[in-house]
């Protein structure tokens, strides 16, 4: 029930926010008329080109609200397997107005189009306000009214810091009607939680039941040996139809997500510590593929002059083809500028005792092995661009940690390797915090960082924040 109903609540507010954003247009476009009359004419025609008919922005406003509703399903907005406070909320509805603006300007900058920037500024603001109001409005609601007479009574039966945890998440639902009608003790009390209603010990369910309205029970294990209380408890609520769950939070899993999931009839109880969103992770590979095309396209003219520099100021291929390890160690080829002479990597032994940073990366800020061209290129990440080819074949995305050598990887400390759970990218977390002015430790901390907080919007920012790093050169070496 509880999927089931978060699932039908979700897509009706989804569909209530779709709504309210057309509603923003609508009052957007209003108010602009309006503004018109107040502005002096010279003023209202250099801030705002001549407005046209509101169907004429249909082809702008249609994309504009798809993008705000991929960047609100990114940020959690509608993610049912998460209950958020209602600042929670506000805030991301904040953010993704953010970058619904952003992607206004963008439209509107990169087709050179003559829109009005009030009328942008306005549906972004009326958007935002519409989504928040509508969502202090139902809260200050659900707030108010009285528990309803069909609401659902739930019995939990455990006991201890779990069972209270249990009792304390299900009250955030209230504005659902469900209640905790109070507990059953598996074990007897040492102590005891003060502030929980215990209606008895598990030889008492029968009596419990036959003397209180029970819509459903929630078995609550402290460890995997509490199962054995199970049976009696599934026997005493089979009898009298009452719905049955359990808990399955029996192991001390602190970054692993879990889900049940079903191959045919067996049930599988799944652990997960890499991001599994796959409509998010869909988003992520198109965006991969599109920009990853656009940018060979636009930048080939400077990757045929690039080769040619290559070939021409030191001898060797002007590509290099270098054995990575990708997706949970798979090895792939990495493509790149050739920025040292040839015959380097025989030498490294050489120099091999100067590296200036920990752990198994060999990082060195006058390498003698690169070439004068090659300083240049790595300085301005130009050497990278290939990489865009490792991204069209799936090899690489364009955010994600980098990829290792698989020398590297055989020197990762266990936790170390929870890094190759995703695929390696282009540009990374490491990559705009200072790259090669990060030691190593740090390094690896930030790449399980972003796993950890993976969404569609910290992939932007990132990529965002990589533009002014590669201009900048910041810890380039």
């Amino acid at each position: 029930m509880f999927r089931e109903h978060a699932r039908l609540f979700t897509i009706l507010q989804f569909a209530a926010d779709l709504g309210l954003s057309v509603l923003a247009f609508v009052l957007a476009y209003a108010s602009r008329i309006h503004l018109a009359w107040v502005l002096p004419d010279a003023l209202d025609r250099m801030l705002n080109p001549e407005l046209l008919r509101p169907a004429a922005y249909l082809w702008m406003v249609v994309p504009a609200i798809g993008w705000w509703a991929v960047a609100a399903f990114s940020l959690g907005l509608y993610r049912i397997s998460f209950r958020r406070s209602d600042w929670e909320k506000i805030r991301i509805i904040l953010e993704s107005a953010v970058l619904l603006g952003l992607f206004l300007g963008f439209l509107s900058f990169a087709l050179k189009l003559e829109i009005s920037r009030t009328l942008i500024a306005l549906f972004v603001f009326y958007q935002a306000a519409l989504l928040v109001l509508a969502r202090v409005v139902l809260g200050i609601r659900i707030r108010r009214r009285d528990h309803p007479a069909e609401g659902r009574n739930i019995v939990i039966v455990g006991a201890g810091r779990k069972a209270s945890e249990m009792g304390r998440l299900i009250s955030r639902y209230s504005d659902w009607g469900l209640r905790i009608l109070g507990f059953v003790e598996t074990v007897p009390a040492e102590g005891g939680e003060t502030g929980l209603r215990v209606l008895g010990g598990l030889a008492d369910l029968p009596r419990i039941v036959e003397e209180n309205v029970v819509d459903e029970m929630i078995f609550v294990a402290g460890d995997p040996a509490d199962l054995s209380s199970l049976d009696s408890m599934l026997a005493v609520c089979r009898e009298r139809g009452i719905r049955t769950r359990v808990a399955l939070d029996l192991f001390h899993v602190k970054i692993s997500g879990a889900s049940m999931e079903f191959l045919e009839s067996v049930p599988l109880l799944t652990f997960s510590t890499t991001p599994d969103h796959a409509a998010s992770l869909l988003v992520k590979r198109i965006m991969d593929v599109g920009i990853a095309l656009v940018l060979l396209v636009l930048l080939s003219p400077l990757m045929l002059l690039t080769g040619l520099l290559v070939r021409l100021t030191s001898r060797g291929p002007a590509i290099y083809r270098q054995v990575r390890c990708g997706l949970y160690g798979r090895r792939f080829v990495l493509y790149k500028f050739r920025s040292m002479r040839e015959g380097a990597e025989d030498v490294l032994w050489e120099i091999k005792h100067l590296n200036e940073m920990d752990g198994p990366v060999f990082k060195m800020r006058n390498d003698p092995r690169v070439t004068p061209l090659g300083r240049f290129l790595r300085k301005s990440s130009i050497d990278e661009l290939p990489q865009f080819w490792n991204v069209l074949k799936g090899d690489m995305s364009l955010v994600g940690p980098r990829a290792p050598l698989p020398e590297e990887v055989r020197e990762y400390t266990p936790w170390q390797r929870r890094r190759l759970s995703v695929k390696p990218g282009i540009t990374c977390l490491w990559q705009v915090s200072g790259r090669n002015e990060i030691d190593f430790q740090e390094w690896m901390k930030l790449d399980l960082q972003y796993i950890d907080n993976w969404s569609l919007a910290l992939d932007l920012k990132i990529l965002l924040l990589t533009f002014p790093t590669v201009l900048l050169g910041k810890g380039a070496r």
